[in-house]
């Protein structure tokens, strides 16, 4: 049955309007400190931040061919408008009305690459090389706002520099100003792990500023600048806190152009457009993924889109614009429907800055930088790098070269170099002469044979790297994806990361999602069992098992289990259930199969899912059990609220049949679970963590029991 999408255009107004308006409060809420943070950094007026989110929001949404993506200012860009102020800045130090010439030209560059289609060339850019760029950029944000944080000041130097000079930075820290921003981080640290419902309703971003800005007035009131605090004023002055105009008009800053011959003006253009298209591409297509009605933006029309936008954002004194993650994550977690969520927060944020600019100027410029550092650490977290480690060895050396490049010289060398050392990667894996090898990229093959009304088989040849990617992408676009593809990798030398990634990551747009399937990777070997490795010669590496998982051995042994502990990347039989239906599954481990008297089976294993992406990403582990009955059994939901509401008789009578009695009977003494049946299959989940050895033994005998009460037939209970 297909799906029904929400009205778009005029009809979305009038029949969503309630939804997109409840999101888009929360967005904006989210975007104004987000927005002003973003501006500080960049070397810019913090009025440019918030231009350039009203911009973003108000008339992007005009353009766009995204759904529920929201558009503004963002962390990534901060880096390339910050040195383009620095290398373009004049003889009085004023290099912002220089760089806002280059956003204004970087936009209708980036707008004719849209127009030109060119949105699929996002694709072509290795993975890691792009993964890199982000935690480049997620380092220099936390170098460069760690000191603001502290109250000592920015760092015009480089981001060694700034590092060799952390020691002095600490021991001339501002005692307040750093408390303000301690707060700010645990505020943000703790906010996504708390229970408490009102609180977990309040954006972060928004509960720093709730807590900073009474901070700074209680300091003040305490305190007064002839009073040290260790060795400080005991009070936080004018140059601590956010300072924009009271008349919003002479915050306007208009493009200068005198630089547009000069060799750094056309440097600070490109990296601008390259960053800002890269970045575009890829959150609007993680939004993409998070969009409960799974429709699919036209990049190329969202490129125009934002590439129009910005440069009526950069003529207008506001900053570049892109998708953004973070608040795009809000957006989908308040339930916006249609592309006007957009403008309704663009339009909100506009009104709040006309009506309260007093509270904008009470705003401490560290809960501000708090908020970057966050969000730097986000994008270059320990996690960035493992994630590439399990992919293996060579995504890391790419990912760690590209950064290296980009921190010594500038981000522009830092992705070619990125893109060189991948060739050379692959060269030297592949074993093949250097002219061979350029022959071989060269001349890679993509055919496409229909070879019955059902079957269609996709041969690729040679090297099958991120080169070849754009080769795919014109042979499948002119198929019908209602087919059974068989993708024949047999006959290439060595398989890419990034075209894996691209064939897994566009499966549903490119090819029938249940009918769809590789071949010829068997031949090849990795240097990490991870599906999307690079495939060439290494065999995987045999890593001993933990404690936990000895004890699992050993039960599942004395049982005739079978114990799997390696990683497991097939995760679409979890997403069949509502409980993780939503979130972005990424792997399982540990898993151990059995039978109940031979007709029951049975897996358990430790699952890994994300909510959120990029800077939103948060990461849970938690411990599943999945039953398969050889019948259909009754469809259900069962929670601790529908146990309470069982003993209390409050629940719809179909709770009290007799088919029933015994299985309610047994789940009351078994509060602690949650069980969730689908058609033959049985979700069984206990905690928001992993499970310990001796409590996934409880689950298994639980179940077990379990097995011979659970009513058969279709009858749906709720």
């Amino acid at each position: 049955m297909r799906t029904q999408f929400p009205s778009t255009g005029f009809k979305g107004i009038l029949h969503h309007w309630r939804n997109d308006l409840s999101a888009a409060v929360s967005v904006s809420l989210v975007a104004l400190p987000l927005a002003l943070g973003i501006a500080i950094a960049s070397g810019a007026p913090p009025m440019s931040g918030i231009l350039a989110t009203i911009i973003g929001g108000v008339v992007t949404t005009f353009f766009r061919g995204s759904y529920v993506a929201i558009n503004g200012p963002a962390a990534g860009l901060i880096v390339v408008v910050l040195t383009g102020v620095e290398i373009l800045a004049d003889e009085n130090g004023s290099g912002f009305p220089y760089v806002l010439a280059a956003i204004v030209v970087a936009g209708i560059l980036q707008a004719l690459l849209g127009i030109l289609k060119m949105g699929k060339l996002g694709d072509m850019f290795p993975a890691s090389v792009v993964n890199g760029m982000l935690a480049t950029i997620g380092i220099i944000i936390f170098v460069k706002q760690f000191n603001i944080a502290l109250g000592v000041g920015s760092s015009s130097g480089s981001v060694l520099d700034t590092i060799f000079d952390l020691p002095e930075t600490i021991l001339n820290l501002n005692p307040l100003v750093s408390f303000i921003a301690i707060v700010s981080l645990v505020i943000l640290v703790v906010h996504p792990k708390l229970e408490n419902k009102l609180l977990k309703g309040i954006p972060s971003p928004l509960l720093v500023l709730i807590i900073a800005i009474p901070l700074v007035f209680i300091f003040n009131l305490l305190g007064n600048p002839d009073k040290q605090f260790l060795g400080k004023p005991a009070f936080i002055g004018p140059e601590y806190l956010i300072q924009i105009p009271e008349n919003l008009l002479d915050s306007i800053i208009f493009p200068n152009f005198s630089k547009i011959t000069h060799p750094q003006f056309w440097m600070t253009v490109v990296s601008i457009m390259l960053v800002a298209s890269i970045e575009t591409l890829i959150s609007t297509k993680a939004v993409d993924k998070l969009d409960p009605y799974k429709r699919r933006t036209d990049l190329n029309k969202d490129l125009f889109a934002v590439g129009l936008t910005t440069a009526v954002s950069g003529f207008l004194g506001g900053l570049p614009i892109i998708t953004v993650i973070v608040r795009s994550s809000v957006n989908v977690n308040h339930h916006a429907k249609t592309k006007w969520s957009n403008f309704y927060h663009g339009l909100l944020l506009l009104l709040f800055v006309f009506l309260f600019p007093f509270i904008i100027n009470e705003i401490p410029l560290a809960s501000l930088a708090a908020i970057l550092v966050y969000t730097g650490y986000k994008l270059a977290s320990p996690r960035v790098f493992k994630l590439a480690l399990l992919k293996g060895w060579e995504q890391l050396l790419i990912l760690i070269s590209t950064i290296i490049a980009s921190l010594a010289i500038d981000l522009l060398w830092g992705i070619l170099i990125g893109i060189v050392t991948t060739l050379l990667i692959h060269w030297m894996r592949s074993q093949l002469n250097l002219r061979t090898f350029i022959r071989h990229m060269a001349n890679s093959e993509v055919n496409v044979v229909e070879e019955s009304e059902e079957d269609v088989h996709v041969e690729i040849k040679g090297i099958a790297n991120f080169a070849i990617v754009l080769k795919l992408i014109n042979s499948l676009e002119k198929l019908s994806i209602d087919k059974h593809f068989i993708v024949n990798f047999s006959r290439t030398k060595l398989v890419d990361s990034t075209l894996l990634d691209f064939i897994t990551e566009h499966r549903e747009k490119y090819f029938t999602k249940n009918d769809f399937e590789f071949i010829g990777l068997d031949v090849h070997k990795t240097s990490s069992p991870h599906p999307l490795a690079l495939h060439v010669l290494e065999k995987p590496m045999q890593k001993r098992l933990t404690g936990r998982q000895n004890d699992l051995y050993r039960f599942a042994k004395e049982n005739s289990y079978k114990f799997h502990p390696e990683i497991n990347w097939d995760v679409e039989h979890f997403e069949k259930f509502k409980l993780l239906k939503f979130h972005l599954n990424e792997y399982h481990r540990n898993r151990f199969i059995g039978k109940f008297n031979d007709k029951y089976y049975w897996e358990i294993s430790d699952l890994t899912y994300n909510d959120g992406i990029l800077m939103a990403r948060e990461e849970h582990h938690i411990t599943v059990m999945i039953i398969h009955f050889p019948n259909e059994i009754a469809n259900f939901t069962f929670t601790k609220k529908s146990i309470r509401q069982i003993k209390s008789q409050t629940k719809y009578e179909r709770f009290q049949s007799k088919r029933f009695e015994n299985l309610n009977a047994f789940l009351i003494e078994n509060e602690a679970y949650y069980l969730e049946s689908i058609n033959e299959d049985l979700l069984i989940y206990r905690r928001e963590r992993l499970l310990s050895a001796k409590e996934i033994i409880e689950m298994h005998d639980f179940a077990k029991k379990l097995c011979t009460l659970i009513p058969k037939g279709d009858n749906q209970i709720a």
